[in-house]
């Protein structure tokens, strides 16, 4: 791979590291608000951002190399369902390790894990509707000289197409007709 695609992976994955941006300053905020001193808020954020940001990139680049479908929930849901209890153990190991002085992992890392993937749906859905409301605006400004983002603005157009054709068949695009008054 090239320094001009890594280039344009990075760039195209904008949107993705910006929820794990904004996941971070979330966490670092709620953390704040509860009345946690500021060093543990500023740790809780990037315990929680950066696994996240790094989550949701891999996400970006698996759409940029076609490797995922743009805009489908299932893949994103079974991408979330493996990488959202992973980026939660770490926060939890970089917790015990400030707080004890050592990484590790909660009791019942199995359990953990597995409570964890069950609230990835609900992580997932959030995920893909930001990544597809951020990525909306920004791939269509960089579509001219990044080929990933150029390739999913093709691709989300064809959808488009193709739900207006369905709609035209359907007969749903149709004006309907108006109601007559009967004579009185």
């Amino acid at each position: 791979m090239s320094k001009v695609q890594v280039r344009q992976l990075a760039e195209f994955s904008v949107p993705a590291l910006s929820i794990g941006v904004a996941a971070g300053l979330v966490a670092g905020g709620l953390a704040a608000f509860a009345g946690q001193p500021t060093g543990w808020a500023v740790l809780t954020g990037l315990a929680l951002g950066v696994p996240i940001a790094f989550f949701s990139t891999g996400y970006a680049v698996l759409v940029a190399l076609g490797k995922v479908p743009t805009g489908v929930f299932a893949p994103a849901a079974v991408y979330w369902l493996v990488g959202f209890p992973l980026a939660l153990m770490a926060h939890a190991a970089v917790t015990e390790w400030v707080i004890v002085g050592s990484p590790g992992l909660p009791e019942s890392p199995l359990e953990f894990l597995a409570f964890r993937a069950l609230l990835s749906m609900g992580f997932a859905i959030g995920f893909l509707w930001m990544h597809e409301q951020l990525g909306r605006h920004w791939w269509p400004r960089i579509r001219e000289h990044n080929e990933y983002a150029y390739r999913c603005v093709e691709q989300y157009k064809e959808m488009a197409v193709s739900l207006e054709e369905r709609k035209a068949a359907a007969g749903r695009g149709r004006p309907r007709p108006r109601k007559r008054r009967a004579p009185a």
